[in-house]
Order: C-alpha cells, then structure tokens, then sequence
C-alpha cells in the first residue's frame, strides 16, 4: 500500500470514527464529511464496518514508519522493544480511547474479527525476534507460528487489562507491562539451557557413554543381518554307488 493510499484510507477511518461515536455513521454522512464519493470509499474499503476496523492494523503501519526513523532501534533489547510498542501504541490509542473502549473486544477480540490486526501483531513481534542476535540457541528452536500466537493473545489481554485499569495514569499497566517484558527477556536471553545442552554433550563424549551407546548400536543392528552361509558337501548316492562298483571288478 503506497503513502498515498494509506493516507486516504486513514482520514475516512477517523471522520467514520467521529460519526460512529456520534451514533450518526452512515455513508451519506461519510460522504459529506470526507468529500469522497460513495464508490471512491468502497473502492478502497469492502464494507462499512472494514473502514472501522481498519483502525486497529493502522495503528501497526503508522507505527512501523515511527520505528523506522529511529536510528538505532535495531540495538535495542528484546525488552526495550517490546516496552516502545506497547506504550507507543497505549499513546495512539488513547487519542481515541472512546471508539477503542467501545470497539476492541468486537473488532480485535471476538472470533473471526481483526484477521489483519493479528497478523500484523506477530509479524512484528516475529521481526522484533528474529532480528535480536542476543536471543538464546535454546529460546529460538521454540519460536514458531505457536510462540507469536501466544504473544499476539498476551497482547490483547494486556489492551483489556489497560481499557479496564483505572488506577490513576495507568499505574497498573504500566508496572505489569515491565514485568511481563522484563520476563520476556529473561526467559528468550537465558543461556541457562544452552549450557545445559553443552555439558550433556560434554558428559556423552567424555565419560564413556558415547562408546557404550555405540556398542549398544551394533549389538542391535547385529541382530539383523544375515548369516554366513555354510557350505555342506553332501556326496551323491549314485556317485558312492560307481565307487563300490568299481572296488567289486577290481577283486
């Protein structure tokens, strides 16, 4: 999707917003208030429901492009990452916090909604990952399409829990999202397992083991192959006969 595009699709997005809260959304009022035509809005949306959803994958575009100007973002660490997204995004957010506290569960949450929003979720969380060299051996054999799904569903409970916190400014989310991020890190940075996996491989080519695994190896693989053959001379009767015979005329 161009710049352009993007733009265009961003301002119909907030004019339905504004009819939507004003319980006057409809595309006679869309139009009037955009100055597009009707077939100019479905031609870049299917659906008037699309132009409102359309909100929540916005907000992953528009906050690529910040992250994009930010030098030396690729240095920051898993934990630093993750903390720029979701406080970046509770900022976003929160300039239309009446259309998301009314609209997140249906448009993001509930079954078969925000298709394009949950997969925008874990292909950056997927980036944030793949592209952090600090990431333990052990950690990354587990990051998978099962591991950025259970990220992306963390995510939207923590919106909830943020839509639903009222402590003053947040104070609640903000201390959970440094601990949920902090543990994170902990858990994908830990070296622990890949020197677990080191001494276990250490122990199986010192200690013996390894030969004793080996011997058992072709103790089993013994069992099946073949035989020798042996060979057996079995004289012929007729053969044994003629040799009789000829002892007979020879006396």
């Amino acid at each position: 999707m161009d710049t352009e595009t993007f733009n265009t699709k961003i301002e119909i997005c907030e004019a339905a917003i504004t009819l939507y809260l004003d319980d006057a959304y409809s595309m006679p009022n869309l139009v009037n208030a955009t100055g597009k035509t009707a077939s100019e809005i479905y031609a870049l949306f299917p659906s008037k429901k699309a132009i409102l959803e359309f909100y929540y994958p916005a907000l992953i575009i528009r906050y690529r492009a910040m992250i994009g100007e930010i030098d030396d973002f690729a240095s920051y660490t898993i934990s630093e990452k993750l903390s720029n997204f979701i406080f970046t995004l509770f900022d976003m957010m929160e300039e239309k916090q009446a259309f998301v506290q009314k609209t997140f569960e249906k448009f993001a949450c509930s079954p078969g909604a925000g298709r394009d929003f949950h997969r925008q979720l874990k292909e950056l969380f997927k980036d944030f990952f793949e592209q952090d060299n600090r990431i333990s051996t052990s950690a990354s054999m587990f990051m998978g399409y099962l591991f950025y799904g259970f990220l992306k569903t963390q995510y939207l409970l923590l919106v909830k829990f943020w839509i639903e916190d009222d402590s003053e400014q947040k104070a609640r989310t903000w201390a959970l999202t440094d601990k949920i991020t902090g543990f994170i890190q902990e858990l994908v940075y830990s070296k622990i397992a890949d020197k677990g996996f080191d001494l276990a491989k250490y122990l199986l080519n010192t200690s013996g083991f390894k030969q004793q695994v080996e011997d058992l190896n072709n103790w089993v693989a013994s069992w099946f192959e073949d035989e020798p053959e042996v060979n057996v001379d079995i004289e012929d009767e007729d053969e044994e006969e003629s040799d009789n015979d000829s002892d007979k005329t020879s006396e």
